[in-house]
């Protein structure tokens, strides 16, 4: 009985077990470990991040790498810094090159990005092992990028550098690598053709055999913030920018990123094994070969795990089938209207029902800012996000009784074909305004419009129903989609004051309520066209009904009462800035935060400071101890006369106590472009003024010249300012899961006249 209970048990999970690979979870769980916990937070520029890039080349190194360097890096689009790429190469037989990519650097300071991108950059390091030891076909080239964070500045610069770049064929990119929850994969770029179906279809098939599951691809997500001059991206963008087929792998965005709960303690290390195994994969099925090195256009769409693709005469295709379901629709509910007298006629059923809408998504938008009242915080749904989505719905319901109600004293118009016509304009502006952005955009209000048009051709009242309550779906999903969860929980971080919150809480208010209008008039349209629905108004307007939903909030509120605003994964992240003039020698502080600074001390030198009234902000009057010495400039200058000519030749001389996070020189005149500046740094135009600017932790001494000219009597502006990642007058904080990002800045003005 034991063996056949033991062979059954192989059959079962032998196909998962042949499927693995020779990649060790347990060694790239170390190195993340050596990347995040004993390195630490690394942004770019930084020692830190060079510490890492050198830890990275050393691990080529030692896994059998042919060729290992690190391609430095001393500027980029918006400065001076001192980042890089560790590069290792595996030379195979043929001169085809496949490259692996993860970036090394975090966010921030205050953020180990152990997930964000510690984990893919173990990855590589984890693969370069894995074919370290082997005689491919393909030559293997892995690179940990420094600053992608600013800008994908490392991958920018490698493809711009690299001297085989030609010679590339296919690109695979690690941007978070843990646990098993979605793994999304990522073939488009900006402004660029997607990667090949061939790359995208072996994807799927190198996972399913892997037996592992969630591999998904948010097409809503993407085909809005594709149409975007600038969004979310990782280092695969450069590569597809120039032809180069790439695809790049990213793990459970709603996961806390850019911020300090990016640590080791909190990362799920299996999720190193999936990807590890899907990169080692995909190298071993193109090792021999790709298909061709052509990038496609295409709207992608998964489904029960394999990718359905249309081509842009696809998405013509489906939209000509709309217009003309449409067009049948709308003649077809024409013939049903009613001709009533002009002078009896209800008027105003547009904006009635605008009014409704506004209802309904003000129980909606603003039912999360009652619990949030009630717990005395600003965002209480940043923990639990899918609970506050239920919460919402409900509230939604709470709305749409109360507009049904309404109904009964502000009469809509009794014509279906009236309120179909409505919806269907307002759809049709959708579907063009959205188009011209981004084509692949199309695809929503299209389907809106499908099941609009379904829902009024059909007869049957089931199917009318069922037709018009899927019609927002696709619509709703480009509000709420795959990554929203990720952006919301990241505008949260936006210093807004609690005027400027209403103010655009209200704007979005308003701009849903308009999103969804021609969903509520097709809806209307609908019952107003099946008499046999109608019994669901009478139903929603009853005092029961309203009842049952009331209770349901009520329920629902109190057990969010109970999930606490922080935890392991949500902080309470306060900033404290401080500020020293050393032109008029004036100090400042300033503590804020995204949440409340209620029920949290302070303390400094002055003594304690209890914050008990609901401020996201304070200001602190700094007191001697403030340390003034941390920045000590010399300015040299010399003026050369021609007619009216002057021309200056300045060689600035910056030291500081220790090493500044950033550095930021600006020269400008007044309304004015500056004239003949030059520098041999870096530096950018930011409107009239030319800045040099450094990221991040510059030396502590810097030789700066700079030359420009001025005409007749105008006068040049020069403005610095020097930044510390630590306060020059010391504060602790103490409260629940705080934790504190600190920031003294030094500010000085010269006038060159």
């Amino acid at each position: 009985m034991k063996l056949i209970a033991l062979t059954f048990s192989l059959l079962i999970y032998f196909p998962f077990l042949s499927a693995q690979t020779d990649f060790s979870q347990e060694n790239a769980h170390e190195l993340l470990k050596y990347l995040s916990v004993d390195i630490g937070p690394r942004p770019m520029g930084s020692p830190a991040e060079q510490q890492a890039l050198h830890f990275a080349a050393e691990k080529f190194q030692e896994y059998g790498c042919d060729t290992v360097y690190i391609m430095k890096i001393d500027r980029f689009s918006r400065g001076n810094t001192n980042t890089g790429v560790a590069v290792g190469i595996k030379r195979g037989i043929t001169k085809r090159v496949i490259v692996i990519g993860g970036h090394i650097d975090s966010a921030s300071p205050e953020v180990p990005g152990t997930n964000d991108d510690g984990s893919g950059s173990a990855v590589v390091m984890e693969v370069a092992r894995v074919f370290g030891k082997r005689q491919m076909q393909s030559t293997s080239v892995f690179c940990c990028f420094g600053g992608e964070e600013q800008g994908l500045v490392g991958s920018k610069h490698f493809v711009t550098n690299f001297t085989d770049i030609d010679s590339v064929v296919q690109m695979l990119q690690v941007d978070m690598a843990n646990g098993l929850g979605i793994l999304d994969f990522a073939p488009d770029a900006y402004g660029s053709l997607s990667a090949p179906k061939w790359l995208v279809k072996a994807t799927y098939e190198e996972y399913n055999k892997l037996a592992y599951t969630n591999l998904s691809y948010p097409t809503h997500f993407f085909s809005l913030n594709y149409s975007l001059p600038q969004g979310a991206s990782s280092d695969h963008e450069p590569f597809l920018q120039i032809g180069i087929p790439a695809i790049a792998f990213v793990t459970d965005v709603a996961y806390p990123i850019h911020s300090p709960a990016d640590n080791f303690e909190n990362f799920e290390p299996a999720g190193l094994k999936r990807t590890g195994d899907l990169i080692v994969k995909l190298v071993e099925r193109f090792d021999s070969g790709t298909p061709n090195r052509v990038l496609e256009w295409y709207w992608l769409w998964a489904v029960f795990g394999f990718p359905i693709f249309i081509t842009h005469w696809g998405l013509w295709s489906f939209i000509v089938i709309v217009v003309g379901l449409t067009i049948t629709a709308f003649f077809t509910v024409r013939k049903r209207r009613e001709l009533t007298d002009p002078l009896t006629r209800i008027r105003w059923s547009g904006s009635k029902l605008f009014l409704f809408s506004f209802i309904i998504v003000v129980c909606g938008w603003f039912s999360s800012d009652l619990i949030g009242w009630i717990k005395g915080v600003r965002y209480p749904w940043i923990p639990a996000i899918e609970c506050y989505y239920l919460f919402a719905l409900i509230a939604l319901f709470i709305g749409g009784s109360i507009a049904i109600r309404l109904s009964k004293k502000i009469r809509i118009s009794q014509c279906p074909y009236l309120l179909f016509k409505r919806a269907v304009i307002m759809l049709l502006v959708f579907l063009i305004g959205l188009g011209i952005f981004n084509f692949k955009l199309i695809v929503e209000p299209g389907v809106a419009l499908f099941f609009i048009s379904l829902a009024m051709l059909v007869r049957q009242p089931l199917l009318k129903l069922f037709f018009i309550v899927l019609s927002p779906w696709w619509m709703i999903r480009l509000i709420f989609s795959e990554w929203s969860e990720l952006f919301f929980r990241m505008s949260t971080d936006l210093p807004l004051t609690t005027s400027m919150k209403l103010m655009l809480n209200f704007g979005a208010v308003i701009l849903i309520s308009i999103y969804i209008l021609p969903f509520l008039l097709a809806l209307t349209s609908v019952l107003r066209d099946t008499p046999a629905l109608r019994c669901l108004i009478t139903t929603l307007r009853t005092k029961t009904t309203f009842i049952i939903f009331i209770i349901l909030f009520i329920g629902m509120g109190i057990y969010l009462l109970f999930i606490p605003r922080f935890n392991k994964l949500w902080y309470h992240t306060i900033d404290i800035e401080q500020e020293y003039d050393m032109n008029s020698s004036s100090k400042s502080i300033t503590i804020k935060s995204s949440e409340y600074l209620n029920n949290l001390k302070f303390t400094h030198a002055g003594g304690d400071t209890m914050i008990n009234a609901n401020k996201s902000e304070i200001k602190m009057q700094p007191p001697v101890a403030f340390d003034t010495t941390w920045v000590n400039l010399k300015r040299h200058e010399q003026k050369h006369q021609f007619s009216d000519t002057t021309h200056y030749d300045i060689e600035l001389t910056l030291s500081t106590k220790f090493r500044p996070y950033t550095i930021s020189i600006s020269y400008s005149i007044d309304g004015k472009s500056l004239n003949a500046f030059s520098t041999p740094l870096q530096f950018r135009t930011d409107e009239f003024k030319r800045k040099i600017e450094w990221y991040s932790y510059p030396d502590s001494i810097l030789s700066i010249p700079v030359q420009f000219s001025t005409i007749g009597k105008e006068s040049v502006q020069e403005t610095i300012e020097v930044v510390f990642d630590k306060l020059a007058y010391p504060i602790e904080v103490s409260g629940d899961r705080t934790y504190t990002i600190p920031r003294t800045k030094y500010v000085t003005s010269f006038d060159y006249e």
